[in-house]
């Protein structure tokens, strides 16, 4: 019986106990377990700790009757008959341990024992009231008025220009920096709500893409789920995204005629910022919110690595050298294959353009800004609030890239961390197994830009 493994965080569980005469006699203790049917077996897993794989039929079949209080014994014999083959109850047992869904003796069951969708998460019913009939006829009416509002007043329509809401240019992006702060939250835990109405926890995280740093909502147990139920929770975050615009935009014209002009035209740059949010998500390349809602449609589990793997082998067809060797533990489908034959150029374009517009639009500006930075500093006519601006300026400069730094830095730690523990398992692991256990995407995440400087540039 070969099973895919889609996580190994179950990696540490307790090593798998053999298969004596009195073990396949007595019951097997499962954790709580999900299924969900797919194109190539049964999504088997764990959403507290989402480790799942992918079983073939009879092998999930032999789940539910453990999980129904058989025996393995009983189990192995139905499994013998259907599948026309003998069940190698060693390795199965192994397999199950190492995905983490044996319960030990003595662990009397926990929250785990609710299945996703099932049984009550943190917040599952503000989640279940965020997406209610009720809400939804609010968003749509917010995002009615503002495109009304919008389409009579040119000046309310985004543009570049609602970022420079001041004359004070330092004040920008330490203004927008705070301000998104709360956006990007509502952004983020519009998915992790979207997730929690279906029971299913979730985390929040700081990653990077290329050079751009990232907010994430990490929704692994959206496996629990059939395909159909996980495209709001992937698109949630520019669901919420809409309705700030919206929001932001109808409160700039009530605010209007009254107080300091500065307070309306800063909702519109609040709102500008949402709206390259909402633009950034078309950069599927970088593993957005849209790139896990075609990966979705389209039924792929690993589209991304096996694209870069694509172009990879490109490359070195070009250069005259010899092909990668590809990953050992990478399980992709042949319809990640056949879909990265269209998907790699797109890659490799989309990587094209951030780097182009890096060297066209953000390098420049930024010696630009750190010549007028240098200057101020250097100039002893500059007044006190020019060296405060300046200074604010480079703090917060300092600020976003020691954050980026740490976090590529945590990142590589991690994988060189995984990556040896993964070689020490393989060195002490059984050679004769007959169950394959390789480790594919696991990653459904929803993120977005973490900082302005993202946002706007």
């Amino acid at each position: 019986m070969t099973v895919t493994s889609a996580s190994a965080s179950a990696s540490s569980a307790s090593p798998a106990p053999s298969a004596t005469s009195a073990s396949v006699a007595a019951p097997i203790r499962l954790h709580r377990l999900t299924m969900v049917p797919e194109d190539d077996g049964v999504m088997i897993g764990r959403p507290d700790t989402a480790s799942y794989a992918v079983f073939p039929e009879e092998g999930a079949e032999v789940l539910r009757m453990l999980a129904a209080g058989a025996t393995l014994a009983e189990a192995a014999a139905w499994y013998t008959e259907a599948a026309g083959e003998t069940l190698d109850v060693d390795d199965f047992l192994e397999i199950l341990a190492d995905l983490g869904f044996l319960r030990d003796a003595d662990d009397p069951g926990g929250p785990d024992d609710t299945p996703a969708g099932g049984g009550r998460v943190r917040w599952q019913r503000l989640g279940a009231w965020t997406f209610s009939w009720p809400a939804w006829l609010v968003y749509a009416g917010l995002i009615v008025a503002a495109a009304v509002e919008m389409i009579r007043d040119s000046a309310l329509r985004p543009s570049y220009h609602d970022v420079f809401f001041t004359d004070h240019l330092a004040l920008i992006p330490i203004t927008l920096t705070v301000v998104q702060i709360p956006c990007i939250l509502v952004h983020e835990g519009y998915h992790a709500l979207s997730g929690r109405r279906l029971g299913l926890p979730s985390t929040l995280t700081i990653s990077r893409r290329l050079y751009y740093l990232v907010a994430e909502t990490r929704l692994d147990s959206l496996f629990s789920v059939p395909r159909r139920r996980r495209y709001l929770p992937f698109l949630a975050g520019m669901l919420a995204d809409a309705v700030l615009i919206s929001g932001l935009t109808l409160l700039a014209v009530a605010l209007r005629g009254h107080g300091p002009a500065w307070v309306a035209a800063l909702m519109l740059a609040i709102s500008f910022t949402c709206v390259m949010r909402l633009l950034w998500q078309f950069m599927f390349y970088l593993e957005t919110d849209l790139y896990y809602v075609v990966t979705n449609a389209l039924r792929c589990s690993d589209l991304q690595n096996a694209a870069r793997f694509q172009v990879r082998t490109a490359v070195r067809r070009w250069t005259r050298r010899p092909p990668p060797e590809a990953d050992p533990d990478a399980e992709w489908s042949e319809r990640d294959r056949r879909m990265a034959r269209w998907y790699a150029p797109l890659l490799v374009v989309g990587y094209g353009f951030s780097l182009g517009s890096l060297l066209w639009a953000g390098i420049p500006t930024t010696v630009h800004f750190w010549s007028q930075i240098e200057n101020r500093f250097s100039d002893s006519g500059t007044a006190t609030g020019g060296i405060l601006d300046a200074a604010s300026f480079v703090g917060l400069t300092a600020l976003q890239i020691g954050l980026l730094v740490y976090v590529t830095v945590r990142d590589k730690r991690a994988a060189r961390k995984q990556g040896g523990a993964a070689e020490e398992g393989s060195d002490g692991g059984s050679g004769d197994r007959s169950g394959d256990t390789s480790s594919a995407e696991s990653g459904v995440v929803s993120e977005s830009a973490a900082t302005p400087a993202a946002d706007i540039a």
